[in-house]
């Protein structure tokens, strides 16, 4: 009896070696396959800046979002997540990102996934300066493709 229970034991403890994983292989965390890159066009806004951002995901799931925007006007600029539209967004940021900084900035790690941010309106929004919370660049993160089952 003794044996046959060391063998079940050893047996469990091998599928779970093969289940696990030091990096997080996972590919339906953050809503789809990790390593995921969503890019961003930045409109110009109330005579601000055009531009780019870029959120990627990394394989262990870490959100980094990087803005590059035109035409810097040298003061720091506010910039943040916000969920709906460029034309009407909720007013309180739901993730704050670092200043752009002579039309760059980079936050990681960002405390969401590309899968939660592609999962309904979410924009980027950059202001104009600390002292003037005017939009100055807006850009929509890309909402993800839902796919529906058709009945067989």
């Amino acid at each position: 009896m003794k044996t046959a229970w060391s063998a079940v034991l050893v047996a469990a403890a091998i599928t779970l070696a093969a289940c696990s994983s030091p990096a997080n292989d996972n590919p339906t965390i953050g809503g789809g396959a990790v390593g995921q890159i969503a890019d961003v066009t930045m409109q110009a806004v109330n005579g601000g800046q055009s531009g780019t951002a870029r959120l990627s995901e990394s394989p262990s799931v870490v959100l980094t979002v990087k803005i590059s925007l035109q035409n810097p006007p040298g003061a720091q600029q506010p910039a943040s997540i916000h969920a709906g539209t460029c034309n009407g967004f909720d007013a309180a940021a739901k993730f704050p990102l670092n200043a752009v900084v002579n039309g760059q900035s980079t936050t990681s790690p960002l405390n969401s996934t590309l899968g939660e941010l592609s999962s309904s309106p979410y924009v980027i929004v950059v202001q104009r300066s600390a002292t003037d919370p005017t939009t100055a660049s807006c850009g929509v993160i890309p909402v993800a493709a839902t796919t529906s089952a058709s009945p067989s």
